[in-house]
């Protein structure tokens, strides 16, 4: 068993789990804050620092989120486009049956890499 970490900011919960391979942070609640870039921001950088530090892929999971505001996507999008440029290998999975996750999520598509080095995932 990995480490764990945890931080919560009124409804939303972004739960950090680490294990041998991978760096994964399983967002669930909701996020309704005016600025969640304050709060989402400093754990996703510290995220990615550490899953290049130790060679690892970042995986943040969505599937059990039940929903975010506008405000919440500029966040992920920069952490996203920070890593595209980098070397960072980041996974991005969503719930592909809800309609306003599959709405925000696919759009971010466009931060895929052809190595698979940053992928976006529709589960169901």
């Amino acid at each position: 068993m990995g480490k764990r970490e945890s931080y919560k900011q009124n409804l939303l919960k972004i739960n950090v789990e680490e294990n041998k391979d991978k760096h994964t942070f399983l967002w669930t609640g909701k996020s309704i804050d005016r600025n969640p870039s304050d709060f989402i921001t400093p754990i996703l950088v510290k995220g990615l620092q550490k899953g290049l530090e130790l060679g690892k892929r970042v995986v943040m999971d969505f599937r059990k989120l039940e929903y975010m505001n506008s405000s919440t996507i500029t966040p992920i999008i920069k952490v996203l486009d920070r890593a595209k440029r980098g070397k960072n290998h980041i996974t991005v999975i969503y719930d592909k049956t809800l309609k306003w996750q599959e709405l925000s999520f696919s759009a971010m598509e466009i931060f895929q890499t052809k190595d698979k080095r940053i992928e976006i995932k529709g589960a169901e």
